[in-house]
Protein backbone atom coordinates (compact mmCIF):
# COMPACT_ATOMS: atom_id res chain seq x y z
CA UNK A 1 0.00 0.00 0.00
CA UNK A 2 1.39 3.42 -0.98
CA UNK A 3 1.84 5.23 2.31
CA UNK A 4 4.42 7.02 4.42
CA UNK A 5 6.20 5.34 7.31
CA UNK A 6 5.04 5.84 10.91
CA UNK A 7 7.48 8.65 11.56
CA UNK A 8 6.63 10.12 8.20
CA UNK A 9 7.14 13.76 9.08
CA UNK A 10 10.68 13.33 10.41
CA UNK A 11 11.72 10.49 8.10
CA UNK A 12 10.21 12.20 5.08
CA UNK A 13 11.97 15.49 5.86
CA UNK A 14 15.34 13.76 6.22
CA UNK A 15 14.87 11.74 3.03
CA UNK A 16 13.91 14.82 1.01
CA UNK A 17 16.99 16.66 2.27
CA UNK A 18 19.17 13.66 1.36
CA UNK A 19 17.67 13.59 -2.11
CA UNK A 20 18.27 17.30 -2.63
CA UNK A 21 21.83 17.03 -1.37
CA UNK A 22 22.44 14.24 -3.90
CA UNK A 23 21.02 16.51 -6.62
CA UNK A 24 23.37 19.32 -5.56
CA UNK A 25 26.32 16.93 -5.47
CA UNK A 26 25.50 15.65 -8.96
CA UNK A 27 25.12 19.22 -10.24
CA UNK A 28 28.58 20.08 -8.89
CA UNK A 29 30.22 16.99 -10.41
CA UNK A 30 28.60 17.41 -13.82
CA UNK A 31 29.35 21.14 -13.86
CA UNK A 32 33.05 20.49 -13.26
CA UNK A 33 33.08 17.96 -16.11
CA UNK A 34 31.34 20.43 -18.44
CA UNK A 35 33.81 23.20 -17.56
CA UNK A 36 36.85 20.97 -18.08
CA UNK A 37 35.51 19.76 -21.42
CA UNK A 38 34.71 23.30 -22.59
CA UNK A 39 38.05 24.68 -21.39
CA UNK A 40 40.00 21.91 -23.11
CA UNK A 41 38.17 22.52 -26.39
CA UNK A 42 38.86 26.26 -26.17
CA UNK A 43 42.56 25.77 -25.30
CA UNK A 44 43.10 23.25 -28.11
CA UNK A 45 41.17 25.34 -30.62
CA UNK A 46 40.71 28.98 -29.57
CA UNK A 47 37.74 30.44 -31.44
CA UNK A 48 34.72 32.63 -30.87
CA UNK A 49 32.48 29.57 -31.26
CA UNK A 50 34.30 27.57 -28.56
CA UNK A 51 34.43 30.62 -26.29
CA UNK A 52 30.65 30.98 -26.66
CA UNK A 53 30.21 27.30 -25.80
CA UNK A 54 32.41 27.65 -22.74
CA UNK A 55 30.52 30.77 -21.60
CA UNK A 56 27.20 28.99 -22.09
CA UNK A 57 28.46 26.03 -20.07
CA UNK A 58 29.59 28.28 -17.21
CA UNK A 59 26.27 30.17 -17.18
CA UNK A 60 24.13 27.01 -17.30
CA UNK A 61 26.24 25.28 -14.64
CA UNK A 62 26.05 28.32 -12.35
CA UNK A 63 22.27 28.36 -12.76
CA UNK A 64 22.07 24.64 -12.00
CA UNK A 65 24.24 24.93 -8.87
CA UNK A 66 22.35 27.99 -7.62
CA UNK A 67 18.93 26.37 -8.09
CA UNK A 68 20.10 23.11 -6.48
CA UNK A 69 21.42 25.00 -3.45
CA UNK A 70 18.17 26.95 -3.12
CA UNK A 71 16.15 23.72 -3.24
CA UNK A 72 18.29 22.20 -0.50
CA UNK A 73 17.56 25.16 1.77
CA UNK A 74 13.91 25.54 0.78
CA UNK A 75 11.26 24.25 3.24
CA UNK A 76 8.61 21.70 2.32
CA UNK A 77 6.20 22.75 -0.40
CA UNK A 78 2.41 22.67 0.23
CA UNK A 79 1.95 20.72 -3.02
CA UNK A 80 3.94 17.82 -1.56
CA UNK A 81 1.47 17.42 1.32
CA UNK A 82 -1.49 17.72 -1.06
CA UNK A 83 -0.12 14.97 -3.29
CA UNK A 84 0.62 12.65 -0.38
CA UNK A 85 -2.90 13.15 0.98
CA UNK A 86 -4.35 12.45 -2.45
CA UNK A 87 -2.32 9.27 -2.85
CA UNK A 88 -3.69 7.99 0.45
CA UNK A 89 -7.29 8.54 -0.70
CA UNK A 90 -9.47 5.57 -1.62
CA UNK A 91 -9.80 6.69 -5.24
CA UNK A 92 -6.02 6.94 -5.75
CA UNK A 93 -5.44 3.60 -4.04
CA UNK A 94 -8.05 1.99 -6.28
CA UNK A 95 -6.41 3.38 -9.44
CA UNK A 96 -2.87 2.37 -8.44
CA UNK A 97 -3.85 -1.16 -7.47
CA UNK A 98 -5.94 -1.65 -10.61
CA UNK A 99 -3.07 -0.50 -12.83
CA UNK A 100 -0.57 -2.68 -10.97
CA UNK A 101 -2.85 -5.70 -11.43
CA UNK A 102 -3.70 -4.77 -15.03
CA UNK A 103 -7.41 -4.56 -14.22
CA UNK A 104 -9.72 -2.48 -16.40
CA UNK A 105 -10.79 0.84 -14.90
CA UNK A 106 -14.18 2.14 -15.98
CA UNK A 107 -14.23 5.69 -17.35
CA UNK A 108 -16.92 6.35 -14.76
CA UNK A 109 -14.37 5.58 -12.04
CA UNK A 110 -11.43 7.45 -13.56
CA UNK A 111 -10.47 9.09 -16.86
CA UNK A 112 -7.15 8.50 -18.60
CA UNK A 113 -5.89 11.86 -17.35
CA UNK A 114 -6.80 10.96 -13.74
CA UNK A 115 -5.09 7.59 -14.07
CA UNK A 116 -1.94 9.16 -15.51
CA UNK A 117 -1.83 11.90 -12.85
CA UNK A 118 -2.13 9.32 -10.08
CA UNK A 119 0.69 7.18 -11.47
CA UNK A 120 2.87 10.27 -11.87
CA UNK A 121 2.26 11.41 -8.30
CA UNK A 122 3.09 7.90 -7.07
CA UNK A 123 6.48 7.99 -8.78
CA UNK A 124 7.11 11.66 -8.01
CA UNK A 125 6.65 11.29 -4.25
CA UNK A 126 8.79 8.14 -4.22
CA UNK A 127 11.63 10.17 -5.77
CA UNK A 128 11.21 13.00 -3.28
CA UNK A 129 10.84 10.76 -0.25
CA UNK A 130 12.38 7.29 -0.13
CA UNK A 131 10.37 6.43 2.99
CA UNK A 132 7.28 6.47 0.77
CA UNK A 133 6.39 3.03 -0.59
CA UNK A 134 4.90 3.36 -4.03
CA UNK A 135 2.49 0.87 -5.55
CA UNK A 136 3.41 1.44 -9.20
CA UNK A 137 5.94 -1.00 -10.64
CA UNK A 138 8.04 -0.38 -13.73
CA UNK A 139 7.53 -3.05 -16.38
CA UNK A 140 10.35 -4.42 -18.50
CA UNK A 141 10.00 -2.95 -21.97
CA UNK A 142 11.76 -3.71 -25.23
CA UNK A 143 11.30 -0.23 -26.71
CA UNK A 144 14.00 2.45 -26.79
CA UNK A 145 13.37 6.17 -26.30
CA UNK A 146 14.05 8.84 -28.94
CA UNK A 147 14.08 12.38 -27.53
CA UNK A 148 13.13 15.32 -29.74
CA UNK A 149 13.71 18.80 -28.33
CA UNK A 150 11.94 22.08 -29.03
CA UNK A 151 12.54 25.78 -29.59
CA UNK A 152 16.02 27.24 -29.00
CA UNK A 153 17.24 24.09 -27.25
CA UNK A 154 20.79 24.97 -28.36
CA UNK A 155 21.09 27.49 -25.54
CA UNK A 156 20.89 24.65 -23.02
CA UNK A 157 23.66 22.16 -22.29
CA UNK A 158 21.69 18.98 -22.96
CA UNK A 159 18.62 17.92 -25.00
CA UNK A 160 15.24 18.24 -23.29
CA UNK A 161 14.57 15.44 -20.78
CA UNK A 162 18.00 13.86 -21.26
CA UNK A 163 18.46 13.75 -17.48
CA UNK A 164 15.28 11.69 -17.14
CA UNK A 165 16.24 9.42 -20.05
CA UNK A 166 19.67 8.79 -18.52
CA UNK A 167 17.94 7.70 -15.33
CA UNK A 168 15.81 5.21 -17.28
CA UNK A 169 18.94 3.81 -18.89
CA UNK A 170 20.93 3.55 -15.66
CA UNK A 171 18.05 2.18 -13.57
CA UNK A 172 16.08 0.02 -15.98
CA UNK A 173 18.44 -0.53 -18.91
CA UNK A 174 16.16 1.33 -21.33
CA UNK A 175 18.15 2.64 -24.30
CA UNK A 176 17.71 6.22 -25.46
CA UNK A 177 18.91 8.53 -28.20
CA UNK A 178 18.13 12.08 -29.22
CA UNK A 179 17.36 13.58 -32.59
CA UNK A 180 19.64 16.51 -33.56
CA UNK A 181 16.95 18.92 -34.74
CA UNK A 182 17.43 22.68 -34.82
CA UNK A 183 15.70 24.96 -32.34
CA UNK A 184 15.40 27.72 -34.94
CA UNK A 185 14.41 25.84 -38.11
CA UNK A 186 10.87 25.44 -39.43
CA UNK A 187 8.91 22.19 -39.41
CA UNK A 188 9.80 21.24 -43.01
CA UNK A 189 13.52 21.47 -42.28
CA UNK A 190 13.32 19.66 -38.95
CA UNK A 191 11.06 16.89 -40.26
CA UNK A 192 13.72 16.17 -42.92
CA UNK A 193 16.38 16.07 -40.18
CA UNK A 194 14.22 13.66 -38.14
CA UNK A 195 13.76 11.43 -41.18
CA UNK A 196 17.51 11.32 -41.79
CA UNK A 197 18.22 10.40 -38.17
CA UNK A 198 15.32 7.95 -37.97
CA UNK A 199 16.55 6.14 -41.08
CA UNK A 200 19.82 5.42 -39.27
CA UNK A 201 17.85 3.72 -36.48
CA UNK A 202 15.87 1.34 -38.68
CA UNK A 203 18.54 -1.35 -38.46
CA UNK A 204 17.81 -1.55 -34.76
CA UNK A 205 15.04 -4.09 -34.28
CA UNK A 206 13.81 -2.49 -31.06
CA UNK A 207 10.52 -0.56 -31.22
CA UNK A 208 11.09 3.19 -30.94
CA UNK A 209 9.06 5.41 -28.64
CA UNK A 210 9.38 9.09 -29.54
CA UNK A 211 9.21 11.47 -26.58
CA UNK A 212 8.90 14.98 -28.02
CA UNK A 213 8.94 18.27 -26.17
CA UNK A 214 7.49 21.65 -27.22
CA UNK A 215 7.92 22.36 -30.95
CA UNK A 216 9.61 18.99 -31.25
CA UNK A 217 6.14 17.44 -31.15
CA UNK A 218 5.03 19.49 -34.18
CA UNK A 219 8.22 18.59 -36.03
CA UNK A 220 7.56 14.87 -35.44
CA UNK A 221 3.93 15.15 -36.61
CA UNK A 222 5.12 16.76 -39.86
CA UNK A 223 7.77 14.05 -40.20
CA UNK A 224 5.14 11.32 -39.77
CA UNK A 225 2.92 12.90 -42.41
CA UNK A 226 5.66 13.53 -44.97
CA UNK A 227 7.66 10.33 -44.50
CA UNK A 228 5.03 7.84 -43.27
CA UNK A 229 6.02 5.31 -45.96
CA UNK A 230 9.60 5.28 -44.67
CA UNK A 231 8.83 4.91 -40.98
CA UNK A 232 8.42 1.15 -41.00
CA UNK A 233 6.82 -0.97 -38.30
CA UNK A 234 9.28 -0.38 -35.48
CA UNK A 235 7.77 2.95 -34.36
CA UNK A 236 5.73 2.24 -31.24
CA UNK A 237 4.27 5.70 -30.76
CA UNK A 238 4.63 9.41 -30.08
CA UNK A 239 4.25 11.15 -26.73
CA UNK A 240 4.29 14.95 -26.70
CA UNK A 241 4.78 17.25 -23.73
CA UNK A 242 3.80 20.93 -23.94
CA UNK A 243 3.75 20.75 -27.74
CA UNK A 244 1.57 23.37 -29.49
CA UNK A 245 -0.20 20.74 -31.58
CA UNK A 246 -2.71 23.34 -32.74
CA UNK A 247 -0.13 26.12 -32.94
CA UNK A 248 0.71 28.94 -30.58
CA UNK A 249 -1.23 32.17 -30.14
CA UNK A 250 1.98 33.78 -28.84
CA UNK A 251 3.23 34.09 -32.43
CA UNK A 252 0.14 36.17 -33.25
CA UNK A 253 0.71 38.53 -30.31
CA UNK A 254 0.68 42.25 -31.10
CA UNK A 255 4.27 42.66 -29.87
CA UNK A 256 5.61 40.15 -32.38
CA UNK A 257 3.31 41.50 -35.08
CA UNK A 258 4.81 44.95 -34.53
CA UNK A 259 8.37 43.58 -34.68
CA UNK A 260 7.51 41.54 -37.75
CA UNK A 261 6.50 44.72 -39.57
CA UNK A 262 10.02 44.56 -41.01
CA UNK A 263 8.78 41.82 -43.35
CA UNK A 264 6.80 44.49 -45.20
CA UNK A 265 10.10 45.31 -46.85
CA UNK A 266 10.67 41.80 -48.20
CA UNK A 267 10.75 43.19 -51.75
CA UNK A 268 13.77 45.33 -50.88
CA UNK A 269 17.13 44.01 -52.11
CA UNK A 270 18.85 44.73 -48.79
CA UNK A 271 16.11 42.78 -46.96
CA UNK A 272 16.41 39.88 -49.41
CA UNK A 273 20.17 39.70 -48.97
CA UNK A 274 19.97 39.77 -45.16
CA UNK A 275 17.08 37.30 -45.10
CA UNK A 276 19.02 34.84 -47.26
CA UNK A 277 22.00 35.09 -44.93
CA UNK A 278 20.28 35.24 -41.55
CA UNK A 279 16.55 34.36 -41.94
CA UNK A 280 15.43 37.69 -40.46
CA UNK A 281 13.53 37.13 -37.19
CA UNK A 282 13.07 33.45 -38.15
CA UNK A 283 10.11 34.24 -40.40
CA UNK A 284 9.52 30.65 -41.62
CA UNK A 285 10.07 29.32 -38.09
CA UNK A 286 7.41 31.67 -36.67
CA UNK A 287 4.92 30.82 -39.39
CA UNK A 288 5.26 27.09 -38.73
CA UNK A 289 4.42 27.71 -35.05
CA UNK A 290 1.47 30.04 -35.59
CA UNK A 291 -2.01 28.84 -34.70
CA UNK A 292 -3.29 30.07 -38.05
CA UNK A 293 -0.97 27.67 -39.88
CA UNK A 294 -0.65 24.71 -37.52
CA UNK A 295 -4.33 24.31 -36.59
CA UNK A 296 -5.31 24.26 -40.28
CA UNK A 297 -2.45 21.91 -41.10
CA UNK A 298 -3.46 19.41 -38.42
CA UNK A 299 -7.11 19.41 -39.44
CA UNK A 300 -6.19 18.85 -43.08
CA UNK A 301 -3.53 16.21 -42.48
CA UNK A 302 -4.41 14.21 -39.35
CA UNK A 303 -5.97 11.48 -41.48
CA UNK A 304 -2.60 11.01 -43.24
CA UNK A 305 -0.75 10.23 -40.00
CA UNK A 306 0.20 6.56 -39.45
CA UNK A 307 -2.45 4.67 -37.50
CA UNK A 308 -0.36 1.65 -36.49
CA UNK A 309 1.08 3.58 -33.52
CA UNK A 310 -0.18 5.45 -30.47
CA UNK A 311 -0.33 9.21 -29.86
CA UNK A 312 -0.42 10.82 -26.41
CA UNK A 313 -0.35 14.49 -25.44
CA UNK A 314 0.34 16.15 -22.09
CA UNK A 315 -0.17 19.86 -21.37
CA UNK A 316 1.36 21.95 -18.58
CA UNK A 317 0.19 24.88 -16.48
CA UNK A 318 1.95 27.19 -14.07
CA UNK A 319 1.27 30.44 -12.24
CA UNK A 320 3.78 33.24 -12.75
CA UNK A 321 5.25 32.77 -9.26
CA UNK A 322 5.81 29.05 -9.91
CA UNK A 323 7.72 29.61 -13.14
CA UNK A 324 11.31 29.88 -14.28
CA UNK A 325 12.42 33.53 -14.54
CA UNK A 326 12.21 33.36 -18.34
CA UNK A 327 8.66 32.06 -18.09
CA UNK A 328 7.77 34.87 -15.67
CA UNK A 329 8.84 37.34 -18.35
CA UNK A 330 6.84 35.62 -21.10
CA UNK A 331 3.76 35.61 -18.87
CA UNK A 332 4.31 39.33 -18.26
CA UNK A 333 4.75 40.39 -21.89
CA UNK A 334 2.62 37.74 -23.64
CA UNK A 335 -0.36 37.52 -21.33
CA UNK A 336 -3.06 34.96 -22.10
CA UNK A 337 -6.49 34.40 -20.53
CA UNK A 338 -6.06 30.65 -21.06
CA UNK A 339 -4.28 28.15 -18.81
CA UNK A 340 -0.66 27.99 -19.98
CA UNK A 341 2.88 27.07 -19.02
CA UNK A 342 4.38 30.43 -19.91
CA UNK A 343 4.68 29.61 -23.62
CA UNK A 344 1.95 27.20 -24.77
CA UNK A 345 -1.76 27.39 -23.95
CA UNK A 346 -2.81 24.05 -22.48
CA UNK A 347 -5.87 23.67 -24.73
CA UNK A 348 -3.61 23.91 -27.81
CA UNK A 349 -1.22 21.25 -26.48
CA UNK A 350 -3.92 18.56 -26.45
CA UNK A 351 -5.40 16.62 -29.35
CA UNK A 352 -8.78 17.79 -30.69
CA UNK A 353 -11.82 15.54 -30.38
CA UNK A 354 -11.77 14.57 -34.06
CA UNK A 355 -8.37 12.86 -33.65
CA UNK A 356 -8.04 9.53 -31.87
CA UNK A 357 -5.11 10.51 -29.70
CA UNK A 358 -4.90 10.02 -25.93
CA UNK A 359 -4.88 13.23 -23.91
CA UNK A 360 -3.11 12.80 -20.58
CA UNK A 361 -4.51 16.01 -19.17
CA UNK A 362 -2.77 19.01 -17.62
CA UNK A 363 -0.06 18.79 -14.98
CA UNK A 364 1.60 21.55 -12.98
CA UNK A 365 4.85 22.68 -14.56
CA UNK A 366 6.41 25.52 -16.52
CA UNK A 367 7.73 25.26 -20.07
CA UNK A 368 11.34 24.62 -19.07
CA UNK A 369 10.82 21.45 -17.01
CA UNK A 370 12.88 19.49 -19.54
CA UNK A 371 16.15 21.32 -18.82
CA UNK A 372 18.91 19.59 -16.89
CA UNK A 373 18.78 22.14 -14.07
CA UNK A 374 15.00 21.94 -13.60
CA UNK A 375 13.78 20.71 -10.21
CA UNK A 376 10.93 18.94 -11.97
CA UNK A 377 11.05 15.18 -11.46
CA UNK A 378 11.62 14.27 -15.11
CA UNK A 379 12.37 10.71 -14.07
CA UNK A 380 8.87 10.30 -12.63
CA UNK A 381 7.25 11.79 -15.73
CA UNK A 382 8.97 9.27 -18.01
CA UNK A 383 8.26 6.40 -15.62
CA UNK A 384 4.58 7.37 -15.45
CA UNK A 385 4.34 7.41 -19.25
CA UNK A 386 5.85 3.92 -19.47
CA UNK A 387 3.62 2.42 -16.77
CA UNK A 388 0.48 4.02 -18.23
CA UNK A 389 1.27 3.01 -21.82
CA UNK A 390 2.20 -0.51 -20.77
CA UNK A 391 -1.05 -0.76 -18.77
CA UNK A 392 -2.97 0.02 -21.98
CA UNK A 393 -0.89 -2.53 -23.90
CA UNK A 394 0.60 0.17 -26.14
CA UNK A 395 4.25 0.03 -25.06
CA UNK A 396 6.06 -3.23 -24.56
Amino acid sequence: MGKLSKNSKVAGFIERKKKRFEVLENAANESVKDFKRGAQNFISEPSLKNYAKLSRSVFNSSTWLGKSTFRLLRPIEPSYIEKVNYLQSSSAQYILKAVAQKKTISHRRATYSEIFKTIFYDFEISHLDRSYKRISKMPEIESSVLLVSGVLNEIFTTPAFERGAKYLNETYGIDFDYCPTSGTKNTAQNSAMINEHFSSLLENEKPIWIFAFSKGGIDVLHFLKEYSNEVGHNLAGLSTVASPILGSERVNHRILKFINYIHKFEGNKVYQFLDEQFDILFKDFQESLSSEFQESWFKENFSHLPRNMFYTALALESSWYESHIWMVLTKLFFQSPSINDGIVDAERALYPDYFQGINLGILKGHHLIGTRSSDYIQEALLEAHIVFLNYLGLLR
